[in-house]
């Protein structure tokens, strides 16, 4: 059950990824197509620099379940097969431990945005707080799929989390 509710929420969140993306791409075709024209948008910038941190937040979980975040096995790869599942069960723990922790700093941090301290834009005074969330909830949900990949590389050496050549 919360393996299939994290895949689902991962795919959300590459879809989320991808419209954001093009969302990104029109914005800057209409302000590069204003400006040509003498009447350039304004503020713009910050909403694709608030668009860069949506993009990235939401495709962190979809890359760690197609594991295609980077790993160097230049020790490891020397190693057992057994001591490779047992490297890749550590690395995986070590990533979810810090996405976790990460991510509740940083809804911790959203909710004293939204409550306490309201923080903003400079131009445009869009509040920062979503995004400050969505950084928390994409850390949560990344840290998610690596405790699947601890599972996984956990029951037998079935598939690994960190591999994409099955050793």
């Amino acid at each position: 059950m919360l393996r299939t509710w994290i895949a689902g929420a991962s795919e959300v969140f590459r879809w989320g990824a991808l419209l954001t993306v093009a969302a990104m791409a029109l914005l800057i075709t209409v302000s590069v197509a204003m400006r040509a024209a003498a009447t350039p948008l304004g503020g713009e910038h910050e909403v694709v620099e608030l668009m860069m941190v949506a993009v990235v937040m939401l495709g962190m979980a979809p890359t760690q379940s197609s594991r295609g975040h980077i790993s160097i096995g230049l020790v490891v790869d020397r190693l057992s097969p057994r001591a490779q599942a047992r490297c890749d069960v550590l690395a995986a723990a070590l990533v979810a431990a810090t996405c976790l922790v990460v991510g509740w700093a940083n809804l911790r941090t959203a909710w004293e945005y939204a409550t306490e301290s309201p923080m903003s834009t400079d131009f445009l005074s869009v509040p920062l707080y979503p995004f400050k969330a969505l950084v928390g909830v994409g850390f949560l949900l990344w840290g998610l799929q690596a405790l699947l990949g601890v599972g996984v590389a956990g029951d037998g050496g079935h598939e690994h989390p960190l591999r994409q050549d099955g050793t």
